[in-house]
């Protein structure tokens, strides 16, 4: 019995869906752990108007990295998976790829000192951001949609961990003050360079991957392949980063420097939640798939132990919120520690929404009702953000996200609602019939 049961092990360990598994979820642990290592530290030696400074930059960034990634993780993946064994065509793709990216980046650099124009950034403010933007050219050698496509996953890993492990080791050894603010944005932005160039150079010896001539028709064509995942992706990341943006406008840069550092404790807490979410995600699909009425049981039963989870532990951070920004932030951002019982409710709202949203209505295929609810939610997001922070400044920032989450949560309850009566309708129907 014992033989069989170690059989059944290894064949599973064997099987590459598996080794991927794994190696993902080393990067999810990963990535995970190095903010506990480094965020101490930063906020520790920076002033919180230098880590500000350093945030609002940061900020836009993530936005440039969701334009330089554009939708090439999903339409070039897509294509990869059929050309896995035409070295040629695989060229082609990754030279489109490549200089798509080198577009976008362009443009990213230009709408960087726009927007540090248009808003009269302190010079250390735009020197910081122009140094992040120019590094958003790293994204343009990342390979994560090719290693994904040939379904050889363990470099999308290996080259992240070890760009992040450069990137740890720069910060401890180069950062020592206040006054690094700008080493401190280089050490953080090189990631990307030096994790793209390891994966090009890994694709190139293991697979012969190498540039191609393409035309310019061909790179406008792969832009356009991607435009409706990269819409996606943008609204995905509005919905995160809208309220850092409207604070560094708004704000104080000592405001925006507290609120990222308090923001990361809900973050992290959200990692743990991601991996739950893609495992439960193909299950309920199956269920709701055979029965909506069943499904929907079983995601609202599994929602009501994973929450409860949650939930205390939330409460647990609520209660010794002061003691605990103070160990991980320092003293400076203990005065706000307040700031983290709202966005812990964010936290439970959108795990909330998780189960309604995607395990509910995408897993059903309601996919336009749950665009429907996607697209209203951003608007709530991005107006509720804009009027809390103009009225409240980081009081606001704290308590739009979970107002933007509770109103997502009726929009999906509502729509839910409206599926399940028309569901009912139907099965009247048909016992007349």
């Amino acid at each position: 019995m014992m033989e069989n049961i170690k059989t059944q092990i290894f064949s599973l360990l064997k099987k590459k869906a598996m080794k991927n598994g794994v190696w993902l979820y080393l990067l999810q642990i990963f990535n995970t752990i190095v903010p506990l290592l480094t965020l101490p530290y930063i906020t520790r030696i920076m002033t919180t108007d230098k880590y500000g400074s350093f945030s609002i930059a940061l900020n836009i960034y993530g936005y440039l990295q969701v334009l330089v990634e554009y939708g090439f993780g999903l339409s070039a993946t897509r294509k990869m998976v059929q050309y896995e064994n035409d070295i040629k065509q695989a060229d082609k793709l990754f030279s489109k790829v490549f200089f798509s990216r080198i577009f976008l980046s362009s443009l990213g650099v230009a709408i960087s000192i726009l927007y540090a124009f248009i808003f009269k950034y302190e010079i250390d403010q735009c020197i910081c951001l122009l140094i992040m933007a120019l590094c958003s050219y790293g994204y343009c050698l990342q390979l994560n949609w090719f290693f994904q496509g040939i379904q050889d996953m363990k470099y999308i890993s290996i080259t992240s961990i070890l760009g992040r492990t450069v990137s740890v080791i720069c910060i401890f050894v180069f950062v020592k003050s206040s006054e690094d603010l700008f080493i401190y944005a280089i050490c953080t932005a090189i990631l990307p360079i030096f994790s793209g160039i390891i994966g090009f150079l890994i694709a190139n010896k293991k697979y012969g991957l190498s540039f191609a001539k393409v035309r310019f028709c061909e790179i406008w064509n792969e832009l356009k392949d991607g435009f409706l995942v990269f819409t996606a992706s943008l609204s995905s990341k509005v919905f995160g980063a809208i309220g850092i943006t409207f604070l560094g406008i708004l704000g104080s840069k000592s405001e925006v420097g507290i609120y990222s550092a308090v923001q990361k404790i809900p973050n992290l807490m959200m990692l743990a939640w991601a991996p739950i979410a893609q495992v439960l995600y193909p299950i309920s699909s199956k269920k709701m798939g055979d029965s909506f009425i069943e499904g929907k049981k079983f995601v609202l039963k599994t929602r009501r132990y994973i929450l409860a989870l949650f939930i205390i532990g939330t409460a647990f951070i609520s209660i010794f919120s002061n003691l605990i920004v103070k160990i991980a932030f320092g003293e400076e951002y203990a005065q706000h520690s307040y700031w983290i019982i709202p966005l812990l409710g964010w936290l439970i709202f959108s795990i909330n929404n998780n189960f309604l949203g995607h395990q509910i209505l995408l897993g059903g295929g309601f996919d336009k009702e749950y665009s429907k609810c996607f697209q209203i939610g951003i608007i709530i997001t991005v107006v509720m953000n804009f009027v809390f922070i103009y009225f409240l400044g980081g009081d606001g920032a704290c308590v739009a996200p979970l107002l933007s989450e509770l109103c997502l949560t009726l929009l999906e309850i509502r729509q839910i609602h409206k599926i399940e009566k028309k569901r009912c309708s139907l099965e009247i129907m048909d016992n007349l019939s």
